[in-house]
């Protein structure tokens, strides 16, 4: 029953998962790029001797991303350990100016990418975040993005009980994103008691958090930087009323 009515929300024409992943952490010029690729097994191991990357994948196979091979949404069985996608991106030329990077919610298990044949970077893991920066980006004209994932078995990874599931391929949200030149990469909270009532400092807000306001209790900060190996970090005091 919950099959065929995620399939019927999931048309032909659709992205699925639309919204940013991140409503944390979004940024306010990003593409998303779930929807339907060009996919290829590779069970020889033959796609980057075969020029894969610059001439193209073997026609006649699409997937629907974010859905791991062998899940049915996917609409591509599991019948293979390295898989190969292919889509046309272009970035806009609105973006000038920024540095670009294509950002992977999660891809199980080591993850190559190449845009017009050039190598962006390689990425070992199947559950978490990572971003590739695409240095040779041309704003407004098409370019290819290929990725290869290859899902081979080994000891040292998790899988099935002790791990996190039969996840194959890219499962999590694709998308490109717009950052300034040194942007933040993560943000870590520790939360403490207030010590006393001393001056409070109200933090800088973007119109994002001000747009919670109303719904988020008062926020008391006491600036104390600390700047190591490039981190900045700003101890903060939350009183609840």
């Amino acid at each position: 029953m919950y099959l065929i009515l995620a399939l019927l929300i999931v048309s032909a024409d659709s992205i699925p998962l639309p919204e940013h992943p991140r409503p944390d952490f979004q940024r306010a010029q990003w593409l998303n790029l779930n929807g339907r690729w060009q996919f290829a097994f590779d069970p020889p191991d033959g796609g980057e001797r075969e020029a894969w990357p610059t001439r193209g994948l073997p026609p006649g196979r699409e997937i629907l991303v974010p859905f791991s091979w062998g899940a049915p949404l996917s609409g591509v069985p599991d019948s293979g350990d390295i898989g190969w996608y292919a889509r046309t991106i272009a970035v806009p030329d609105a973006w000038r100016g920024r540095r670009v990077f294509v950002v992977f919610g999660a891809s199980d298990w080591r993850t190559t990418a190449w845009l017009d044949g050039r190598k962006l970077g390689e990425h070992q893991g199947g559950y978490t975040p990572f971003a590739f920066e695409l240095t040779h980006a041309r704003l407004g004209e098409s370019q290819r993005l290929v990725v290869r994932v290859d899902d081979t078995p080994h000891p040292f990874k998790l899988e099935g009980k002790q791990g996190y599931g039969k996840a194959r391929g890219m499962w999590q949200t694709v998308y490109l994103e717009a950052r300034g030149s040194d942007p933040l990469e993560f943000v870590h909270f520790t939360p403490q008691p207030c010590a006393s009532r001393s001056p409070i400092v109200r933090a800088a807000q973007s119109s994002h958090t001000r747009s919670r306001a109303a719904r988020a209790p008062p926020i008391s900060t006491s600036p104390s930087p600390a700047h190591a190996a490039g981190r900045s970090t700003i101890r903060s005091c939350t009183r609840w009323r």
